[in-house]
């Protein structure tokens, strides 16, 4: 996995993201239909890539 990642970004920063983006997903798991949750997943990687 880390072996395709930029060299701007490291195993840190991919386990913030990871884990922001499982409770985004957590967050809107009661919904139908999760609307928003690409955007929501976009922009937590642009802030911690940033």
């Amino acid at each position: 996995m880390t072996d395709d990642l930029p060299d701007s970004v490291d195993k840190k920063q991919i386990n913030r993201i990871m884990e922001r983006v499982l409770k985004a997903e957590k967050d809107k798991l009661h919904m139908g239909s999760p609307k928003g949750i690409n955007n929501d997943i976009e922009q937590i990687i642009e802030e911690e890539v940033d």
